[in-house]
């Protein structure tokens, strides 16, 4: 059999297949990109929890400043979790509050409580958010608190009016 070499084609346009390598180098690729890119859509789905967070902290401040300012005084607090405070109804009932927060767990109020040596109120009750019941665990890093204190507050979770409380669950106190 003969070959006439004038019909052959040139080199680069035989056809071959990808070796297996390459192949896996290609999927590798892929199964990277996407693993980054899961991680980069779960930072940001997070950062939006947080932001939510904020929101929600910040109506409920202004709305505990309303009742201080039309009352005089705090609302009654320590009432526990789901539950809006005596006064607090017409305020609260169209918020947040008796939803679980973005961040797992739920909202309550707390007064603030006398001094014990100068036996008078502190000028500050205290956002707080607790997780007790297990079907609303806290789902919140220490990263997480960071940056929502980053946003309301200076910057330090020992400092400022954004802290952390008991079991290491947020507290936000609302000043004057």
């Amino acid at each position: 059999m003969i070959i006439d070499s004038s019909t052959a084609l040139p080199p680069w346009h035989q056809r071959r297949g990808f070796t297996l390598i390459e192949v896996s180098l290609v999927l590798l690729s892929c199964v990277f990109a996407a693993i980054l890119a899961g991680w980069w859509v779960g930072q940001i789905r997070q950062r939006a929890r947080c932001d939510r967070f904020v929101e929600d902290l910040r109506t409920f401040s202004t709305a505990f400043h309303g009742y201080r300012q039309k009352q005089g005084k705090w609302p009654a607090g320590n009432n526990g979790a789901v539950v809006i405070p005596a006064g607090m109804e017409r305020s609260l009932q169209e918020t947040n509050w008796l939803k679980p927060t973005p961040l797992g767990g739920n909202y309550s109020w707390g007064a603030p409580s006398p001094t014990p040596a100068e036996g008078k109120a502190l000028e500050a009750g205290t956002l707080r958010v607790t997780a007790f019941p297990p079907n609303q665990p806290l789902e919140v890093s220490a990263a997480d608190l960071l940056y929502i204190d980053g946003q309301i507050d200076d910057g330090n979770l020992a400092t400022g009016n954004f802290r952390t409380g008991f079991n290491g669950w947020p507290v936000y106190l609302v000043k004057l």
